[in-house]
């Protein structure tokens, strides 16, 4: 079994590949060639609504204004070391294939909603995900079933919005969607 990990100030991700070789699957930035050099593409629901180009996730009718998160730098910096999110707005880490990935909060100074996506659908939420962090026993946070996009938002976003499991979500203005 072979784990990779990507350390980030305000989180970690993990993929562990739990086939019997020891290959070692890679995180490439929105838009990069997998090793065989193909950008895969999903059947994510899509929308060009929004003209204004700011890139925004559309769940259960609430409308988010995202930062994106899709390079390695990105990835590693997320939201840590904010003093805070604007409301109505999160950030949206885009992976290359759907897995099981795993948070943390080091460096965090405001709680989360961690909103799993995969197929265009909340698969999973990880609500009011606190600030506190022990690096001797940090608590990780991941989803129940795989996920390719993590969408992060202010704690209590999800339950004041009646986000749950099974919502549509609706990417718009989010160029290179794999």
């Amino acid at each position: 079994m072979a784990l990779v990990a990507i350390l980030a100030a305000g989180a970690i991700f993990f993929f562990i590949n739990k086939s019997s070789t020891t290959s070692v699957e890679t995180i490439l930035p929105i838009g990069s060639a997998s090793s065989s050099g193909q950008i895969s593409t999903s059947s994510l629901a899509l929308s060009s609504a929004n003209d204004d180009d700011i890139p925004q996730v559309t769940i259960h009718g609430a409308d988010i204004a995202v930062e994106l998160s899709t390079t390695t730098a990105a990835i590693q910096q997320g939201l840590s070391g904010r003093l805070s999110l604007d409301p109505g707005s999160g950030m949206l880490f885009i992976f290359p294939k759907p897995a099981i990935y795993r948070f943390w909060m080091p460096d965090m100074h405001f709680p989360l909603d961690m909103i799993w996506i995969n197929d265009g659908a909340v698969v999973d939420i990880s609500a009011n995900v606190p600030t506190t962090f022990d690096p001797a026993d940090p608590t990780f946070y991941r989803p129940d079933k795989p996920a390719q996009y993590v969408l992060e938002v202010n704690a209590g976003f999800s339950a004041a919005h009646g986000i749950v499991p099974g919502d549509t979500v609706v990417f718009s203005n989010i160029p290179l969607l794999p």
